[in-house]
């Protein structure tokens, strides 16, 4: 017999908070590696960024093979302690040391150190968040709250970013001196993260009645469910385009805008709206459903972009209001795929079912790092072919160019995701609005 889940208790607005603490140390190591790490090792520690960039590649497709089986591994794992404790317990201790490693190295490091630092940082950063991530989908029963449980992530997510962005504004140091700081504020935080997750955050063990399956019979299983290909079909699609925004929102506000002194600016305008505007989307996936909201907000973003080549030198005023509604949306991008999905999973997984959880999310995000790879190597080397970061939007069809892969792409790419979010099926049966919000 089951208990109804009507009666299962709600997260409170603390244990929402504890819950999502733990991605802030995970986002700051994530902006860290994006934003100084590659021009520290390939400038500062002289190994160039030809050979930088393809360690940091490498270390990425890795990740597309080693999040599945860290995924498929904590779904069987037994302990008193439930499936996921153990490997964040893990997974906080070696991310610990990959981070100091990886951002504080010695004065003198060779191609070695910076392939074995990456690979520690790439692994543990899985072996933590994987199993992290995963309890968000399994833990509570209510339709609702997973979107504010994604939501508690996100948020969190976004002041990590700002803190790695910041600090070394903040505090005046140089470089090498930030990501030291940087890696100690991580540690501190991974630690203070853990404790709070452990001490308040209730996370119920299920009692798994089925056989245990093999990596292979998971993944299959995984992949035969025909809500996921599409949800992850969409997935992919929009990120993809939210990929090519981001990465060239720094060439935009240089060529296109002519702010250099501001891009800092734009930065932040980008994460400040992704979560200033999570309640809209959070309060338009309760009033009418989680796909309504996302495809609202893809198609808000869309509309954006459209707007993008009418802004020209100068125009910062219209330009930061062009990036606040496009920021605005990546809020929604991140969190309605991910409460759908623990829609998909809690549904999958009731009744004794496999967890399925870890793998659903790991191939998830997979799917979200392959994003990143596949438009930087398509956009950034057309770019530098027309000698886009030499001569700006003043050279030969420079600026057509520019705005294809900074504005018609994305569009393309997310008025795609919107017809195939459109023609998919449903994603759940709804419970009813008096019981979803009892």
């Amino acid at each position: 017999m089951h208990t109804s889940d009507d009666n299962i208790r709600r997260f409170n607005g603390w244990q929402l908070t504890c819950f999502g603490v733990l991605t802030a140390p995970l986002a700051m190591g994530g902006l860290a590696m994006a934003m100084y790490l590659p021009t520290y090792y390939a400038v500062d520690m002289g190994l160039g960024l030809g050979l930088v960039g393809a360690i940091f590649v490498l270390g990425r497709l890795l990740d597309i093979f080693t999040d599945p089986l860290i995924g498929h591994w904590s779904d069987e794992t037994h302990s008193r302690y439930g499936p996921r404790k153990p490997w964040m317990v893990a997974g906080v201790l070696g991310f610990s040391i990959a981070v100091y490693l990886f951002l504080a190295p010695p004065d003198a490091v060779g191609p070695a150190y910076l392939l074995l630092a990456s690979g520690l940082y790439f692994l543990f950063y899985t072996i933590l968040d994987v199993p992290y991530s995963s309890i968000g989908l399994e833990v509570s029963p209510h339709v609702d709250e997973r979107s504010l449980l994604a939501g508690s992530k996100a948020i969190f997510q976004v002041v990590g970013a700002v803190l790695a962005a910041a600090l070394p504004f903040i505090l005046g140091y140089s470089v090498g001196e930030a990501l030291n700081a940087i890696a100690w504020s991580i540690i501190a935080l991974c630690f203070i993260g853990l404790i709070l997750f452990l001490s308040f955050v209730p996370t119920p063990v299920r009692a798994i009645e089925s056989p245990r399956l093999t990596a292979i019979a998971a993944l299959k299983s995984v992949l035969s469910d025909r809500r996921y290909r599409y949800l992850l079909g969409s997935f992919l699609i929009v990120q993809t385009a939210n990929s090519l925004v981001a990465g060239l929102m720094v060439l935009y506000v240089i060529h296109i805008v002519g702010a250099t002194e501001l891009v800092g600016l734009f930065l932040g305008i980008l994460l400040f709206s992704s979560a200033v505007f999570l309640p809209l989307w959070i309060y338009l996936s309760k009033r009418y459903s989680k796909r309504t909201s996302w495809m609202t907000a893809i198609l808000l973003c869309a509309t954006a972009l459209a707007l993008v080549p009418f802004v020209g030198r100068g125009d910062v005023t219209a330009a930061i209001i062009v990036s606040l509604i496009i920021g605005s949306t990546f809020g929604a991008d991140a969190i309605m795929p991910t409460s759908m999905l623990a829609d998909i999973v809690y549904e999958k997984e009731r009744d004794g079912n496999n967890r399925l959880g870890g793998l659903y999310l790991a191939v998830k995000n997979s799917v979200s790092k392959l994003s990143f790879i596949v438009p930087m190597g398509l956009a950034f080397p057309v770019l530098g072919y027309i000698g886009f970061e030499k001569t700006g939007a003043d050279g030969p069809n420079a600026m057509l160019t520019f705005l294809f892969f900074y504005s018609a792409l994305p569009i393309l790419l997310r008025l795609t995701a919107l017809y195939v979010l459109r023609i998919g099926p449903d994603f759940i049966v709804e419970q009813k609005r008096d019981s979803a919000i009892a």
